[in-house]
């Protein structure tokens, strides 16, 4: 019997991860997405077949169907499968099957798994093992964000979002901080620090758990771990108090203080965060047997994440990049990297909200994390979820920022425009958020008559 799997919403990033993985195995791929996007090509390219727009005649070859938590069972495609009898799981109920037999690294945590992620990733197969990784995004060392692999090992990025991060077992589970976001899901920040103790409580019998304790929130987890688990081993990260693993950074190198050697790396990426995720990721790849040295060597290769301080063009002496910062600590956090790298050049920063509730519940934290940003643009939110009646708007957002100054400037177009009209030599423009405001750099590089980078001639 031929098995055909069948994605609903192939598109997103954790789905088309796991098409690559079952097209490793083999299997038939299908499915199917609202809209066509650049993730689909790869799958097709493989031989997955992919349709746009949803109908419940889609599912009717499937052997199995996969869906998101989002997806609810009244779905057209869903319920067809329901009616036909056909098996459905989760992605994380797939994830955890195929993770189930292999020795695994799950990375969990508010910010930075991502990158974490494909560090560790980058590192376990520059060691010349056909490891397995599940990344959530795609990343340029990669071919593709997912892979089976050969190797016990298997590093996978643990989404805490609908719970996903609760369905696996490491042996290494990271931790790489912990902060209030997805309380619109969770609705409480206590609900969603016992969801994050309850993914650390996952690991194997006598795991181990890499945590950073510069999280207040992450430090205070592992504290009700060490109670409930006494079999489980700590080690802790840090670059501003004393820990297993002490990191120290300037410009784009660090020098990092382990248990067993001091390690001194470079990085491509600018920011003390990147040495933090470095920092983190060294620490379990030791912990998994890996060479730490090694993995610091490996690490200075490393080209980053897409949408992670991505370079989109440079032309008249303004640089354009694109960041996927959308929580008030990644907005700092990149702010602040980008002042290191550049520190003589004009900020301009266009925000892009992500969902209306994230802005209303962190709206503390986002009336100041622009401070050092010299000119501001909010762009009209990207709406992931449906209003509720509690949101803030992009226009409200604007005036309740305290520094510098925010303009509402509209559509992902116009605020390319905008920006585009008023922008000096010396500038660097980020475009910042996790929606689509990515599109508004290659608008803002035609206007000024450069090209986005690799569409030159």
């Amino acid at each position: 019997m031929t098995i055909n799997v069948h994605f609903v919403g192939i598109g997103g990033i954790h789905m088309s991860a796991l098409a690559h993985i079952l097209l490793d195995d083999g299997l038939v791929v299908s499915g199917c997405d609202r809209s066509d996007s650049p993730i689909l090509q790869p799958l097709r390219d493989r031989g997955a077949r992919i349709v746009i727009g949803h109908n419940e005649h889609h599912v009717t070859t499937a052997t199995q169907v996969v869906r998101t938590t989002a997806v609810p069972e009244t779905h057209p495609e869903v319920a067809r499968a329901i009616e036909l009898g056909i098996p459905l799981q989760t992605r994380a109920e797939l994830l955890a099957e195929i993770a189930e037999p292999r020795e695994v690294i799950t990375v969990g945590g508010s910010h930075g798994k991502t990158t974490t992620t494909a560090m560790i990733a980058h590192a376990m197969r520059a060691s010349g093992r056909d490891a397995g990784y599940v990344i959530g995004g795609e990343a340029p060392d990669f071919c593709v964000h997912a892979k089976r692999g050969t190797d016990p090992w298997l590093v996978l990025e643990a989404d805490e979002y609908g719970r996903a991060f609760h369905h696996y077992t490491p042996q290494v589970a990271v931790l790489t901080n912990c902060e209030p976001d997805h309380l619109d899901y969770y609705g409480s920040q206590q609900a969603l620090e016992e969801a994050f103790l309850r993914y650390v409580g996952t690991l194997k019998p006598n795991g181990t758990l890499i945590v950073g304790i510069d999280s207040q929130l992450a430090s205070d987890i592992k504290a009700r771990l060490e109670l409930s688990r006494p079999d489980i081993t700590i080690v802790t990260c840090s670059s501003r108090t004393t820990a297993d693993y002490q990191v120290t950074s300037g410009d784009d190198a660090y020098r990092l203080k382990t248990p067993h050697r001091a390690i001194c790396g470079t990085l491509r990426q600018p920011g003390e965060y990147q040495s933090q995720n470095a920092a983190i990721a060294i620490a379990a790849l030791e912990a998994a047997g890996f060479d730490g040295p090694a993995a610091a060597d490996a690490l200075s290769s490393f080209n980053g994440v897409n949408r992670r301080f991505q370079l989109h063009g440079e032309t008249n002496d303004i640089i354009v990049l694109d960041d996927y910062a959308h929580h008030p600590t990644e907005v700092s956090a990149a702010i602040a990297a980008a002042k290191q790298r550049w520190p003589d050049r004009r900020i301009v920063v266009l925000f892009q909200p992500h969902t209306y509730t994230r802005t209303s519940y962190l709206i503390d934290g986002f009336r100041t994390c622009f401070a050092d940003a010299d000119v501001l643009y909010t762009v009209d939110t990207y709406a992931a979820r449906a209003m509720t009646g509690q949101e803030m708007t992009s226009e409200q957002l604007a005036d309740e920022i305290t520094a510098p100054t925010a303009t509402y400037a509209g559509s992902v177009e116009r605020s390319g425009e905008l920006a585009a009209a008023n922008a000096r030599p010396g500038d660097l423009i980020i475009t910042m958020g996790a929606g689509d405001i990515d599109a508004a750099g290659p608008v803002i590089l035609s206007r000024l008559g450069g090209s986005r980078l690799g569409d030159a001639s």
